[in-house]
């Protein structure tokens, strides 16, 4: 092998590390992006890889252009992506809240005044906290007084 066979062999080493590298940092950008989820990484990850594939068949690119066209990449797409992103995001209409006050069941256990215990509501159990002075009992009619967190505060109905 010559001395030029021998450096042509070296320079295509040295330009497929380039490519090597570039993906590398491109699916460590992306393990973090499915860490952080900030739509942050995404982005640069996506910029490292189009680096990767320029650098493929620019071979003879140097390391300074390879990093211009990685951070221009990485910010136009960010600057883009983001707004895209966040317009998909906000765009979509949050569910009404359902506000259960005065909603009227069946009680399916006993619950003395100030108790919990887990009730089935709306098909579900729900954990429940009696509120009213009298004692419940199952089969008794109850309805929802308010809602606290996760909890529903109940009180008997006096029919």
């Amino acid at each position: 092998m010559s001395d030029e066979d021998a450096a042509v062999a070296s320079n295509i080493g040295m330009e497929m590390r380039s490519v090597w590298m570039w993906a590398a940092v491109a699916a460590i950008l992306l393990a973090g992006e499915v860490l952080t989820t900030s739509f942050v990484l995404l982005f640069f990850a996506i910029a490292a890889a189009t680096t990767a594939v320029v650098t493929l068949f620019q071979p003879e690119m140097g390391a300074p252009t390879q990093l211009i066209i990685f951070g221009v990449l990485g910010l136009a797409s960010l600057a883009a992506g983001r707004r895209w992103v966040k317009a998909r995001m906000v765009s979509k209409a949050a569910p009404a809240i359902h506000n259960d006050s005065n909603a009227e069941f069946n009680a399916d256990r006993d619950l003395a005044p100030g108790a919990e215990g887990a009730v089935l509501y709306q098909g579900s159990p729900w954990t429940a906290v009696n509120e009213g002075p009298e004692p419940i009992r199952a089969g008794d009619r109850v309805k929802v007084a308010r809602t606290s967190g996760i909890k529903i505060m109940i009180v008997k109905v006096n029919l």
